[in-house]
């Protein structure tokens, strides 16, 4: 029988609960009982999350503290082993991540799990996610005292309540054991600070950080709490969120715009209203212990004479003398399943400690004794993809990117992998090994590219009519407590163009932030008339560079990112303008923001305009004559062409009223909601269009995605509530992605008939 050991985060009864009815919600959904729309809001708060390849699933789970008991790291690599690709991927949050799961089989990942003390519940979805603290907590030499306890203690507070599973957007916690903020509290949702005053343990409070869209540095809430007063303050800005969080609109309900909505005061008085509350009613008696969780686990190892430390091997003293961290490097954040149990068997016979996932998506063997690390040593030398010696250049972080992720724009791993490439072949060789490169595919920031020395964010750029991978570049990120800052765009470059870049800046020894910039400002320049095809292709891919795949099942957010992509080139372009040194090129900069602008909204009626006099009318027929924007603009198109003739010189009297129709085609865009509608009020009363005849058939054979999504539902429009539409799709992501579409919209897919070459699905419109 097999010796049953406590784990480090304790589950409570009603998440395991949960965890074990997910299996008969996945035999629903798999018998059709369940929608796919459905279905999702039930498995993501699991942490079971959709690949970009269909029907493949990833299952995150959480890891107390990013502590994980060797038993519990072997559990974890057998079943990636069993049901999953074989490759564990440890995340930027401290947890670790199961691979190309098939939905069938994630109720018994989510069991096995269980099984092994190891709890999904909470991570993805709108709940409290995985609470971190720094990697070294307990063993570093600088820190004011071991946060580890508390970072496990309010977890397990927050997992007893399922409230913690229900909130406005995803809730992160963060513990940093002293100020120079390995764990990045910064930018957390909260955040706390270790500090002493004389003998009293405490903390600094902080709130409202994060990073993504809008991304912002924590405000300072409270310069000092007791140690038990932890749970009081989680409790207090839980509540804030949960009353004040926007649950409308997902792209504004964290935190962070809770506090750029009311102020800085204001959302200070609100948390302190919601502490003066909570001491008034009380806290809980049964509040979890703060556990001194290295006597719990605590193991006598047979002692060994001191040795030297192996050549090469990267350790880190622990601030008990003769005790080391060794560190795990991974590739990427990725171990294979064999290599990890063989961590999981050293870590079991050298260690007095634990393994410890950290932020830069490594492992730690820690308090390994020093006549131990010989043995450590030798036993890890046969590991694939571990690096077990001391770094000689940046480390890089990276998100999955569009490799995996339904989200992701870029393939960041493929140019992660692209640049340490290029770096390990400079001359001089690569120094500066503390410098750090963050990678995001996305403005999400999976990759925390805004905490870097040199953070990199994937964006499309539509250049010559085609769409090309591109990456804004930001320097400067900084994390320490009350001097945080975020790192800063310097420019844009092509995808392609980047690693060559980098090479150069590091060339000439150790990093320099100017010598970047300048060499970003040379990069960023194409020839448009000599560009090469490559340009148009991502790192690792062999198909040109396209949004085909992004969100499938989500065709409205598909139109998002299009839009998206045209209000950023006129934006550029409009920056361009104004530095611009001569007027002709200022002019045609000009010229290219109010195409780029007219270009932008007509996505979402479906028009898809090649020639400029197209796109000029068609903006006129759907966004001017309804009244979305001035009628002056026509006056302002008419200029347009004039200059194109050659009947006008400049267009730099226009450039004001330019300006104005970008900011008001980004707040028609901003507005938009689920089903592609402006929520903002015309300029003038619309025209009535009800009279338009309904349509009972729609071909969109041959229509990509999400073009085809577009003009199914404007079709839809023209149908009577109550009756139904007929669409015709291709086979493929058209048919996954339109009914789901619809299904997401509140619409009823009531029959999908296939045909012989195509599909066709017969939706009822419901509102």
């Amino acid at each position: 029988m097999k010796e049953q050991i406590e784990p480090i985060l304790r589950i409570h009864e009603t998440v395991r609960q949960d965890i074990l009815a997910y299996r008969q919600q996945v035999v629903r959904f798999i018998e059709g009982d369940t929608s796919p729309v459905a279905f999702r809001a039930l498995r993501v708060p699991m942490g079971v999350y959709e690949q970009r390849t269909q029907g493949t699933y990833m299952v995150r789970t959480r890891l107390g503290a990013g502590l994980v008991l060797p038993s519990q790291l072997q559990c974890v690599a057998d079943l990636s082993q069993t049901y999953g690709n074989g490759i564990l991927h440890v995340t930027t949050r401290q947890a670790l991540q199961i691979h190309d799961v098939s939905i069938e089989d994630t109720p018994a990942v989510l069991e096995g799990l269980l099984e092994a003390g190891v709890c999904s519940r909470g991570g993805g979805g709108n709940t409290v996610r995985n609470m971190t603290c720094c990697a070294r907590a307990g063993l570093c030499p600088q820190e004011h005292f071991d946060v580890t306890p508390h970072t496990i203690a309010v977890a397990e507070y927050l997992l007893q309540n399922r409230s913690s599973f229900n909130l406005p957007r995803k809730f992160k916690i963060v513990f940093s054991g002293c100020a120079e903020d390995c764990a990045n509290a910064s930018v957390a949702d909260l955040g706390f600070f270790a500090r002493c005053q004389g003998e009293q343990r405490g903390f600094a409070v902080y709130g409202a950080g994060g990073l993504g869209g809008s991304p912002n540095v924590a405000v300072l809430l409270e310069e000092f709490i007791k140690e038990d007063e932890v749970f009081a303050a989680t409790e207090a800005m839980k509540r804030l969120f949960d009353k004040h969080g926007d649950r409308s609109n997902k792209h504004k309900a964290r935190l962070r715009y809770v506090l750029a909505r009311v102020g800085v005061d204001e959302f200070k008085r609100l948390y302190q209203a919601e502490r003066r509350t909570i001491a008034a009613e009380g806290m809980d008696d049964d509040l979890p212990n703060l556990r001194d969780l290295g006597q719990t686990f605590k193991r006598r190892i047979a002692p060994h004479a001191p040795a030297e430390i192996p050549d090469g091997l990267d350790v880190l003293p622990e601030k008990n003398a003769g005790l080391y961290t060794v560190r795990l490097k991974l590739v990427l954040g990725d171990i294979r399943t064999h290599d990890l149990a063989t961590v999981a068997t050293v870590a079991e016979q050298h260690s007095q400690g634990f393994v410890r996932a950290t932020q830069d998506q490594n492992l730690l063997l820690t308090s390994v004794p020093a006549g131990h690390l010989p043995m450590v040593s030798a036993a890890l030398s046969g590991l694939t993809g571990v690096d077990v010696k001391a770094p000689d250049g940046p480390g890089i972080v990276s998100c999955a990117g569009a490799a995996t992720c339904k989200l992701g724009l870029c393939l960041a791993r493929g140019l992660a992998t692209a640049i340490s490439d290029r770096l390990a072949q400079t001359s001089s060789g690569v120094n500066g090994s503390e410098t750090t490169i963050k990678i995001s595919g996305c403005p999400n920031a999976c990759g925390q590219h805004y905490l870097g020395d040199i953070g990199l964010q994937g964006r499309a750029r539509r250049i010559n009519d085609r769409l090309m991978p591109w990456y804004d570049i930001l320097v400067g990120g900084h994390m320490e407590e009350g001097r945080a800052r975020l790192a800063h765009t310097i420019g844009s470059v092509p995808a392609q163009r980047i690693p060559e870049m980098l090479a150069q800046a590091f060339d000439e020894g150790d990093f320099s932030a100017d010598r970047l910039t300048a060499l970003v400002a040379q990069y960023s320049h194409l020839d448009m008339d000599a560009i090469p095809e490559a340009y148009y292709r991502d790192f690792g891919a062999s198909a040109p560079f396209s949004l085909a795949g992004r969100g499938p099942g989500e065709c409205g957010a598909g139109v998002m990112d299009v839009v998206q992509v045209d209000i950023d080139q006129a934006k550029r372009a409009i920056e361009a303008a104004t530095q611009a040194p001569e007027d002709a090129t200022r002019s045609e900069q000009l010229y290219q923001a109010v195409l780029a602008s007219a270009r932008s909204l007509l996505t979402i009626f479906g028009l898809e305009p090649k020639k400029d006099r197209e796109v000029f009318a068609g903006f006129e027929k759907h966004l001017i004559e309804p009244g979305w924007i001035k009628g002056q603009t026509r006056d302002l198109f008419n200029a347009l062409l004039d200059f194109r003739l050659g009947d006008m010189e400049s267009l730099s009297q226009w450039a004001d009223q330019i300006r104005e129709l970008t900011r008001r085609v980004e707040l028609l865009f901003n507005s938009l909601d689920a089903g592609l509608k402006f929520t903002v009020d015309p300029l003038k009363p619309q025209k009535d269009l009800s009279a338009q005849a309904p349509e009972g058939v729609i071909d969109l054979r041959g229509v990509a995605c999400p073009l085809n999504f577009v003009k199914a539902k404007l079709a839809l429009e023209r149908v009577e509530i109550g009756q139904v539409l007929e669409v015709l799709l291709d086979e493929g992501e058209p048919l996954r992605n339109v009914p789901a579409s619809f299904a997401q919209q509140g619409q009823a897919v009531i029959e999908t008939k296939q045909m012989q070459d195509h599909f066709a699905i017969r939706v009822c419109r419901q509102k």
